[in-house]
């Protein structure tokens, strides 16, 4: 190709491509170009680099601040809890100041039973002996500071009749066996072998007891033996042999039996048939005081033997409204000294 054409080309090219496409290109978009860019383009640039640097300085004031914050916000948790701790305090202290005590709430509801078993006991806490040993600490108080009541004389002869036990643990009833082991069988019981051989046993049981000289053997053979009759009795009702009436009596009548006996195991078994544990008293303060100082309580009737509990019953109530009325007479110094019963010289010093 020669210079001349190639000129020519390069000129003709050269035209080409400054004139404009106004097919395909036009030189202007009608209503300007549909997608503008931003004017600049954040983050690029010395100015970017700058703008970073202080997002991160602002982040980390924000988080400063807002630890600060959170210190302040926990801080006044940590005094709301002490303040409710405080009300919770004092709302604590206002109950108990209202509240009464165990010891008076105890008092209160010992007066209570006493104010009933005074006015209106039940015929079985009469004959349990329950309303005589509810009613012996307030008289033996009564005694002990002084105050005498009207002169209410006992009658011995019924006295001997009420059954006393210990006030510590076991405390069975001796009473039936008192008449050196003699005892009145009920009728539901009479006439069976196993009676008839707990007629021999029984006494021979509570002479030895009496000289402390009851042996195991004789023991065991007692306690099979009553309840072998026991038994019987049961089996006899099942079998309608006897009414109802009948055999409640005889169940009464051997449970009765049954703890006098086992009551022989006991360490004050020998005192209590040598009558050395009883109701002794021709006064009401002189029987308040014995079974205080010897620490007894009163034990249940024996069956058929209801009729001298009610009518101690009737003495003690007579005697505490006496007492109790503001124109009792007292004596200068209690009767007798219950303290020197139950503590020694250093115990007493101590109290002093």
């Amino acid at each position: 190709m020669s210079a001349a054409t190639r000129l020519g080309l390069v000129a003709g090219f050269s035209l080409l491509a400054l004139t404009p496409l106004s097919g395909q290109y036009p030189g202007v978009y009608p209503g300007g170009y549909p997608y503008p860019y931003p004017p600049t383009y954040p983050g690029f640039g010395p100015g970017g680099y700058l703008q970073g640097q202080a997002s991160v300085i602002n982040a980390t004031g924000d988080l400063f601040v807002k630890q600060e914050q959170a210190r302040i916000e926990r801080e006044k948790a940590n005094q709301a809890k002490l303040d409710t701790q405080k009300k919770s305090f004092d709302q604590r202290l206002y109950e108990k100041m209202l509240t009464p005590a165990y010891g008076e709430v105890a008092a209160h509801d010992q007066a209570l039973l006493l104010k009933r078993i005074m006015t209106n006991p039940m015929q079985a806490e009469i004959t349990s002996g329950k309303a005589h040993n509810i009613m012996l600490p307030f008289l033996t108080n009564v005694a002990l500071q002084g105050i005498q009541g009207p002169p209410i004389i006992l009658d011995q002869q019924q006295m001997r009749y009420i059954n006393v036990t210990t006030t510590g643990e076991g405390g069975h009833n001796l009473g039936i066996l008192r008449d050196g082991g003699k005892v009145k069988w009920p009728m539901a019981l009479r006439g069976s072998p196993t009676q008839k051989k707990l007629d021999k046993l029984l006494p021979e049981a509570v002479t030895a007891v009496a000289s402390e000289s009851l042996d195991l053997k004789t023991y065991k053979e007692l306690t099979k033996e009553v309840a072998k009759l026991t038994d019987e009795l049961r089996t006899k009702f099942h079998k309608e042999e006897i009414d109802g009436g009948l055999y409640l009596d005889g169940k009464r009548f051997m449970d009765s039996l049954d703890s006098a006996v086992r009551g022989l195991a006991e360490p004050a078994a020998a005192k209590t048939l040598q009558g050395t544990f009883a109701a002794t008293g021709r006064t009401m303060p002189e029987l308040v005081m014995n079974m205080a100082q010897k620490g007894l309580k009163f034990a249940p009737a024996n069956p058929g033997n209801d009729t001298p509990y009610f009518a101690l019953y009737n003495a003690m109530i007579a005697y505490s409204n006496g007492a109790a009325d503001s124109n009792a007479f007292k004596t200068q110094f209690a009767p007798v000294n219950l303290y020197e019963n139950y503590y020694d010289k250093t115990t007493k010093s101590n109290i002093k």
